[in-house]
């Protein structure tokens, strides 16, 4: 593999930003200083005026993942997905296993792993989705395996009933289960009963169009959700981490919630920030291409989402990476728009992996909302830590597995579909301008991405990550 010595830039880590070199040797980092005269490497990079930061992590996607009864599924597979990931400086994803029908939870696990093992071009993990009893009686059984296999959180649905939802006597059971055994039980808020009564009603006035999604999907089932998860969580002494949190009612629960001491962890997505409602509203069946659920809502609500940034009562930025084509390419099954007009039926899920980081950059970063070291901590290292790799992940230190971005934060950029990885044909950030993006991309010392946007990896080449505890403080 060789070494490579990062000269002459500034390495921002949560912490604190200081100039530093690094040397990378045998994919690890095997040193970092100032005064580095005697260092040798067969590679030296020149950083200077760059930024030094770990390789981003994203916590939630869906790749090649199967939607509405596995009668479709999203457009990226491990690999192209992968390849996207790299490309906008994320070097590890954490995606899920959901029970396929007639094979067991844990058949399913080792399956997608062996899939994702021969595609994955960057490191990778792989959270269990708990399907409700019915589906399996002795799902318990599989889970307590699936600690020893790496699966060291549980994704619960609490929307989607008669598919996915469990009951409230199922949460509790399963976040018992997750406290025995060390694990971060996740959960999907949304009021399923409270949806699907307003779906009923939406469909029965005729307003079945695709932006009526959003009003389906209302502010109060997101929050009542999120709050009653939290205090069942609090009722059996569980930790908790609500994924994909959009409307603003549902962050100002978090907030009061750790506010009281609760240990409850709130991932928001760069959709529900810079992409809003009034950005689809009126494109009739086009609208399908920002359908996802949680909604994209209105742009008023979108402080609410930055403020829970800023004060840290929300801690992660993740993806819910799970794209669609608008167009059917005959290679896929049926994409978004398999039934126009009617929303129920438009499968759910945005494209973003590749953007995640400079869209977040742009406007968090460049904005003045908040500095790099929180950027850092919102998109590497406290997904390493509430998740079970730091230590490996997540940080610019010796020992560190050497993912890393030498990131530009003066290079001009304009997102568009024309440009990017992902398989997706159109893009939510078309012909947004960021500013500050990765030059360089390192997974465990081999670069990735170079300068001039070339790229050399290859499928299967990414690692399964068998993930420790969650570190929760």
């Amino acid at each position: 593999m060789g070494s490579t010595l990062i000269r002459g830039g500034t390495v921002v880590n949560a912490d604190a930003a200081v100039r530093a070199n690094v040397l990378l040797r045998d994919g690890v980092i095997a040193a970092l200083g100032a005064d580095t005269d005697d260092w040798s490497a067969d590679h030296v990079v020149d950083a200077e005026g760059m930024l030094v930061m770990p390789g981003g992590i994203d916590a939630h996607t869906h790749l090649e993942y199967p939607v509405d009864g596995f009668t479709t599924r999203t457009a990226d597979d491990f690999h192209s997905g992968t390849v996207a990931a790299a490309h906008g400086g994320t070097t590890t994803v954490l995606d899920f296993v959901k029970k396929e029908p007639e094979r067991s939870l844990l058949d399913t696990y080792r399956s997608r792993r062996d899939v994702a093992a021969a595609k994955s071009v960057i490191d990778f993990g792989l959270h269990a989705i708990v399907p409700p009893r019915e589906q399996q009686p002795d799902v318990l059984d599989d889970l307590r395996r699936l600690v020893g296999e790496g699966a060291t959180s549980w994704k619960f649905f609490m929307a989607y009933p008669g598919t996915q939802m469990v009951d409230d006597g199922e949460l509790l059971e399963g976040f018992e289960l997750a406290l025995e055994h060390g694990v971060l039980p996740m959960v999907h808020a949304e009021n399923g009963h409270m949806i699907a009564r307003e779906t009923q009603r939406l469909l029965a006035d005729g307003r079945a169009a695709e932006a009526f999604h959003a009003t389906a999907h209302g502010h109060d089932a997101e929050a009542e959700a999120v709050h009653r998860a939290v205090v069942l969580a609090e009722s059996v002494g569980a930790p908790l981490y609500v994924v994909h949190v959009s409307s603003a009612a549902a962050a100002d629960e978090i907030s009061r919630a750790r506010a009281a001491g609760a240990r409850v962890w709130g991932e928001t997505c760069p959709q529900y920030l810079a992409v809003a409602y009034e950005d689809y509203a009126d494109l009739g069946e086009k609208a399908a291409s920002y359908l996802c659920s949680p909604p994209i809502r209105e742009r008023g609500n979108q402080e609410g989402l930055w403020r829970s940034l800023v004060t840290g009562a929300m801690s992660t930025v993740a993806t819910d990476h799970a794209g669609f084509c608008l167009h059917q390419p005959e290679d896929l099954p049926p994409q978004k728009l398999r039934s126009p007009g009617y929303f129920p039926k438009v499968p759910n899920g945005v494209p973003g992996i590749e953007d995640r980081l400079m869209v977040l950059w742009e406007t968090g970063v460049a904005s003045g909302r908040f500095d790099a070291c929180r950027f850092v901590d919102l998109v590497s290292t406290r997904p390493a830590k509430l998740f079970g790799m730091f230590g490996r992940k997540g940080a610019v230190a010796v020992g560190a597995d050497a993912d890393l971005l030498v990131w530009d934060p003066a290079a001009d950029h304009v997102i568009s579909v024309a440009s990017s990885h992902m398989r997706t044909d159109y893009n939510l950030y078309e012909g947004m301008r960021v500013t500050g993006r990765p030059v360089r991309v390192f997974s465990r010392g081999e670069q990735l991405v170079g300068p001039d946007g070339s790229f050399d990896a290859a499928a299967g080449r990414g690692h399964f990550l068998t993930r420790g505890k969650p570190q929760l403080h």
